[in-house]
């Protein structure tokens, strides 16, 4: 998974690290009143201290339960817990990245039909989102062995409020609008970037990219699940597309020597009026997020890519960001689930969700508003969920591909290839049968 730079300075370094109840004494129950479950929960994500007051609150509802929690960075949770499982390691719950790792494991996850209903009753489902539910089932053979804790979207534009309003203009929705306002912002502030993304990075390219083609439609999952071409007429409108914010002069050419790191700076400091990544940057939303780390742009909302072409919709790409499974051979799962419920359908994901890292799968999530500081920015993290919640494809990239195609969108840009051999080498590359 690609690194979410801003979401690990918002949230803190992911780190092998425990988070438990004090005094809480092992135990195999399930619960049992006058008896204490410890559950074992093994995670890539969330940290302990993003989770650490859902957890609190979960425990204080659940005296008997405590959470031992550890957390380990992501290629080594994916390379240790299979391991651990096939050893019947002491693991009760588990963090479900929703890639081949899902497949992997899926052997060894509990079955939520069986065991969710009593902890969360018989409607539970209604509870949660259709869309996430068919997404998760697809990465378990149809199963119902994992739920969603966060969902993200690309590509999403968050934008310096109080510089839009210095220029007089609305959010733009169109590319002609978002020209107009590109040429207010140059008259006024010639060395400012109407927007800037990670140019540099080949997964990003590709990101802006799939971001103009949904806007079409679904073609992507089409590519993606049935077999349909890179070399074809939509991902051509896509390439050409997403060019024009360039032939625009909206963004520029120098875009493409931003990194992560220097785009999300550029965009912090001030120097950007939009800044275009995933949705696990909406914590730049939160007025007191941006305090607690030294950002000082007094606002920030959110918007989406501005359409290309006429038809089009305002749309991101949205799918499973993470996930949550219970062990099949755990002699506590009726705890388990009582914990995996509160942290998806109850309570927790709301109090979760304060960490604006995603969207939660529970059909009536709610953030506090207390989080955001003006009206912008509470209209802004409402856009994201309305975004993601709406997307016209899934974001179930394939990454080794992803950077292919995104070096051909660089070659396509910068003028060294043409769309037609730009898409010849993406189909090719695809067809090799290496992905």
């Amino acid at each position: 998974m690609k690194k979410k730079v801003m979401s690990v300075i918002l949230a803190g370094m992911l780190t092998v690290g425990m988070l438990s109840g004090c005094g809480a004494s092992e135990g195999s129950d399930n619960g049992d009143a006058g008896k204490q479950v410890t559950l074992n929960y093994w995670t890539w994500f969330p940290s302990t201290d993003q989770i650490e007051e859902t957890v609190k609150a979960f425990e204080k509802e659940n005296p008997d339960i405590k959470i031992n929690m550890t957390v380990m960075e992501s290629k080594a949770f994916q390379e240790k817990v299979p391991l651990a499982l096939s050893t019947e390691e002491d693991i009760d719950v588990i963090g479900v990245q929703p890639s081949a790792f899902a497949e992997e494991v899926q052997d060894y996850l509990a079955d939520l039909d069986e065991i969710m209903p009593e902890a969360a009753g018989e409607d539970w489902k209604d509870l949660y989102s259709e869309k996430c539910l068919e997404q998760g089932n697809k990465l378990t053979d149809g199963h119902t062995k994992m739920l969603v804790l966060t969902n993200s979207g690309s590509m999403i534009g968050y934008y310096n409020v109080a510089l839009l309003n210095e220029l007089g203009c609305e959010v733009p929705k169109t590319l002609e609008e978002y020209k107009s306002v590109a040429e207010k912002l140059k008259e006024k502030y010639p060395d400012k970037y109407a927007g800037v993304f990670a140019g540099k990075d080949a997964w990003v390219m590709d990101e802006m990219m799939l971001t103009v083609l949904g806007q079409q439609g679904d073609y992507y999952n089409k590519w993606r699940y049935d077999g349909a071409d890179v070399d074809s007429k939509e991902y051509k409108a896509a390439f050409e597309g997403f060019k024009k914010f360039f032939d625009e002069g909206i963004f520029t050419k120098d875009t493409l020597d931003l990194d992560y790191a220097s785009a999300t700076e550029e965009f912090t400091d001030g120097n950007a009026l939009v800044y275009y990544m995933g949705s696990w940057e909406s914590p730049l939303l939160s007025k007191q997020l941006r305090e607690n780390n030294g950002i000082d742009l007094e606002d920030v909302g959110a918007m989406a890519l501005p359409v290309v072409e006429e038809g089009g919709v305002a749309t991101v790409r949205s799918y499973i960001d993470s996930g949550i499974g219970i062990v099949d051979y755990s002699e506590k799962k009726e705890a388990a689930a009582k914990f995996v419920a509160y942290l998806t359908l109850g309570e927790g994901a709301d109090i979760f969700g304060k960490q604006l890292t995603g969207t939660s799968a529970k059909k009536e999530f709610a953030v506090e508003e207390s989080l955001f500081a003006s009206e912008a920015a509470k209209k802004g993290w409402d856009t994201v969920v309305e975004l993601i919640n709406s997307g016209t494809a899934d974001r179930n990239n394939v990454s080794g591909y992803s950077d292919i195609e995104g070096a051909e969108v660089q070659s396509y840009i910068n003028g060294t290839k043409t769309v037609e051999e730009a898409l010849k080498t993406c189909q090719k590359e695809w067809a090799s049968g290496k992905y």
